[in-house]
């Protein structure tokens, strides 16, 4: 089986949503005529006839109850739902004034038509394949809903389980928190009594200690009545020694003072001299230093002789070399020119002796 076509479906939502609408409109309507509503319609510039008409006939209709008046108050519900579709002015007034509240009734109605609508559109929107299909999904969501639900119950039975065990081993643990409680009873009457015990000893020998303690209190009484008879000896006998250092300690800073005295006038003798000295020292000082440019003045000039000395006997000694090698050039000028001569000199003998040689053999023959 196909769907609806789209025209068709669309036909059957624009009569719901139409309706719908109109019940939404008629929610912002009064029951009764109001001046104040009337009058903004007229500031708004729209015709007030319809909602009159509306008012007169539905008093009419509550007046008189007739199949004519309801059919005229159908037509004029009809007309005036048409009115404040076609002129948003008109419809916006309506908004605008305040009402009192829809009763219930309709209000629930235009709620249930809403849901029969957006019902109506999912239907209409499916197949039966796809209604099909969505009554499996329904079924299959049960089948898992229902074996979750027997996993819970199964789980609730463990959780029982799981509990009576946990409050068998809560008894049990209760049992050895008693039996330990009661150990520790018995630990703190002994520690106490042991305790009563270690305090009798502990004043036993803290008796003892203050016996011990005033004996050694009377010895050390006496023993420092001895000692201060001996403090009391001995300070008369070393105020007489203190006096005879006393008058020592006199006699030697009078002999300090005196050996000081004397170390003062040696001292200024020996600051006379070492001042004349000092000045001595500065004179010859200044001189040594007169002395020392003088001689290093000396020096440099020495040093700028002997530098010219060195550049003069290098000019020599070059002056030498050239001479030198001047000298020896022509020395082997003078070899070379020698020894041509010689072989010249040579040569003519030589071609004279071959020219007396070749006279001779010509005479014999």
């Amino acid at each position: 089986m196909n769907k609806l076509t789209s025209v068709e479906s669309q036909r059957v939502m624009s009569v719901l949503g139409d309706m719908l609408d109109r019940l939404s409109f008629l929610t912002y309507v009064p029951v009764k005529a109001d001046s104040r509503l009337l009058s903004q319609l007229r500031e708004s510039g729209c015709a007030t006839s319809v909602i009159e008409t509306q008012w007169q006939l539905e008093d009419a209709c509550a007046k008189a109850d007739s199949d004519d008046t309801w059919h005229k108050v159908k037509v004029a519900t009809r007309s005036l739902c048409r009115h404040m579709r076609e002129n948003p002015v008109f419809l916006n007034t309506f908004f605008g004034t305040p009402t009192k509240e829809p009763a219930d009734d309709l209000l629930q109605l235009i709620k249930f038509l809403s849901e029969l609508t957006d019902l109506s559109f999912a239907k209409l929107g499916k197949t039966v394949e796809e209604e099909t299909a969505h009554q499996e999904l329904m079924d299959t969501i049960y089948n898992r809903r229902k074996q979750a639900e027997d996993e819970l119950v199964s789980l609730r039975d463990k959780l029982s389980e799981l509990r009576k065990a946990k409050e068998d081993e809560t008894s049990h643990l209760d049992i050895q928190l008693q039996k330990l409680k009661a150990e520790l009873s018995t630990i703190n009457k002994n520690a106490n009594n042991e305790l009563a015990m270690i305090q009798a000893q502990v004043k036993e020998t803290l008796d003892k200690a203050f016996e011990k303690q005033n004996i050694d209190m009377q010895a050390l009484t006496e023993r420092h009545l001895q000692l201060t008879r001996k403090l009391e000896a001995d300070t008369t006998e070393h105020r007489d020694v203190e006096d005879g250092l006393r008058k020592a300690k006199c006699k030697s800073g009078v002999e300090v003072a005196g050996t000081i005295e004397k170390y003062d006038a040696e001292m200024t003798v020996l600051a006379t001299e070492i001042d004349s000295i000092q000045a001595q020292y500065t004179q010859e000082l200044k001189e040594l230093h007169e002395l020392s440019e003088h001689f290093k003045k000396i020096d440099e000039e020495q040093r700028r002789i002997d530098a010219e000395e060195k550049v003069l006997e290098a000019v020599r000694a070059e002056e030498r070399r050239q001479v030198q090698v001047l000298h020896d050039a022509a020395t082997k000028i003078q070899k070379v020119f020698r020894g041509n001569v010689v072989r010249k000199e040579l040569a003519a003998k030589k071609k004279g002796k071959k020219g007396a040689k070749g006279k001779g053999k010509g005479k014999k023959k």
